[in-house]
């Protein structure tokens, strides 16, 4: 009888969310038999062990050596009133090719494996632009509107993902980021009214970027295709602003920014041609003079903030 043993795991934490695959290093666990060199065609590997999470079996284990198996982590579904970080026991154990567990040979490790919740950051302002920004789009083109993020420069067509929505829908697909054209130096300025050179106008932000997006639009047909887009080209020509409500750090309740379709529809015919049953057309809009935290940078998405970076603008990744 070969009783396994645990030495270590690692990582030896992850979130409630669980899925992600972990080694579990020890000794005498059961490897799988040898593949038939005759009439074997592919297919699962054999199970020769059983991992499990405080009684919760992994939904995928597998012995890559008698020292070392990768296992996947369940997804936390215990009680919600639960403190965390958590502590769990992990058990480990040889099964035969019924996936009986052999007796006797199992081992449990206390406090193995430590459960984590990831804390909620605060929204950033940018991300309430582009909420903001895509109400419009619901409220005016179409309740199948969406947004995909990529970094600055790097914009890429998420086209598989209109598989997930109805259409017609409307992908966002961007920002990229650009020093506004009309308030790139970083400083405050004040535009006055020149009918009245006592009259203050508006204050420039010190540093303010355009986000520019792209805007995929995903038909079932031509008809609809031609409305789907007339819709959106109507939407900027009647509604030139997107407000934002709330304004952190200012008196006003809200703040308005300039949108605008700089290009309009076109058919897409180069990576992905327009068949009988699937149409897609592209278009570019931007939204105009966002204000960014020279200090701390704004947010964009998980793990990138953009810096002012004295007036000209960056997008950073954020290792942390």
């Amino acid at each position: 009888m070969a009783v396994p043993t645990i030495i270590e795991l690692s990582p030896s934490s992850g979130l409630t969310r669980g899925l992600n695959v972990i080694q579990i290093i020890g000794t005498n666990f059961r490897l799988p038999g040898p593949v038939p060199s005759v009439g074997y065609l592919g297919g699962e590997q054999e199970k020769t062990v059983r991992v499990s999470f405080d009684g919760v079996e992994s939904p995928w284990a597998y012995a890559a050596s008698e020292s070392l198996i990768l296992a996947k982590v369940p997804t936390y579904t215990g009680p919600t009133n639960a403190i965390f970080p958590m502590s769990q026991a992990v058990r480990v154990s040889n099964i035969d090719a019924n996936g009986v567990e052999i007796p006797g040979e199992y081992v449990v490790s206390v406090d193995a494996y430590t459960l984590t919740m990831s804390s909620l950051s605060e929204e950033s302002y940018y991300q309430r632009v582009i909420r903001e920004f895509l109400r419009l789009f619901k409220r005016h083109v179409t309740k199948s509107s969406f947004v995909t993020s990529s970094r600055d420069a790097a914009s890429s067509d998420y086209s598989d993902k209109r598989q997930d929505a109805d259409v017609p829908s409307v992908y966002l697909i961007g920002p990229r980021a650009m020093v506004n054209r009309f308030y790139s130096t970083n400083r405050t300025e004040i535009e006055v009214n020149p009918q009245n050179i006592n009259e203050w106008i508006q204050t420039k932000e010190p540093v303010t970027l355009d986000f520019e997006f792209t805007v995929s639009a995903y038909a079932n047909s031509s008809l609809q295709m031609y409305g789907l887009c007339q819709a959106c080209i109507l939407m900027f020509r009647d509604i030139t602003v997107v407000r934002v409500p709330d304004f952190k750090g200012q008196d006003e309740p809200s703040k308005e920014y300039e949108t605008e379709m700089i290009w309009q529809f076109m058919p897409e015919t180069d990576n992905t041609p327009n068949s009988s049953d699937l149409f897609k057309s592209s278009a570019q809009v931007i939204i105009r003079g966002v204000n960014v935290d020279d200090a701390g940078g704004t947010i964009v998405r998980r793990g990138w903030r953009i810096h002012g970076n004295d007036g000209m603008p960056v997008i950073e990744i954020d290792l942390s």
